[in-house]
């Protein structure tokens, strides 16, 4: 690559960093539209700080856009909070499917999530055994609500469906696929 684009990136970058920065100081002052404007600066760069920042703090469309900009770019907290607007949207198999995508890359919060939303069948099957499976890979999180779930959905099942939810916490992250018909998080 030449040096000449590769300074030129370069700046580009820590123009977008600076932005950024400039952006959350604004906002930290009350300067909201100041922010704002810089954040959005920020993230049309390819900031994924910024993206991330601009589309929680922008409803709708196009705060939905650039969080799912950022998880292009591969921002586990914005795949997080992409779902959780679709959740809150209604959109539960939306949401479950960038909870999964979270999930498989290690995030306790979104295996938690998935447990919860299998138990009572929202966006997934209702499927108890993968409801535990779920929970029980969260557990290892320490999260005493998470362990308490876990331990009263435990009670509800039998040994059997207790012995295979636990083995199917070992290779549930690898093992469960994307939900068929739904877009990959973050398209």
């Amino acid at each position: 690559m030449p040096l000449a684009l590769l300074l030129t990136c370069g700046l580009a970058q820590a123009n977008a960093t600076d932005d950024y920065l400039a952006g959350l100081r604004a906002l930290e002052q009350g300067r909201r539209d100041d922010g704002l404007y810089l954040l959005e600066q920020a993230a049309v760069a390819g900031s994924i700080p910024a993206q991330l920042k601009y589309g929680e703090l922008t409803p709708g469309q196009p705060g939905e856009k650039w969080l799912r900009a950022a998880v292009r770019q591969g921002s586990l907290p914005a795949t997080e909070v992409l779902a959780q607007r679709y959740y809150d949207d209604g959109s539960y198999r939306r949401a479950a499917q960038c909870w999964l995508a979270a999930a498989k890359r290690g995030s306790s919060s979104a295996q938690a999530l998935l447990g919860a939303l299998q138990v009572v069948g929202l966006g997934l099957p209702k499927d108890r055994v993968q409801a535990y499976a779920w929970l029980n890979l969260a557990a290892s999180s320490g999260d005493p609500e998470v362990l308490a779930l876990r331990d009263n959905l435990a009670e509800q099942l039998d040994p059997g469906q207790q012995a295979a939810g636990e083995a199917l916490s070992r290779e549930l992250p690898q093992k469960q696929a994307f939900l068929p018909g739904e877009p990959v998080c973050g398209e």
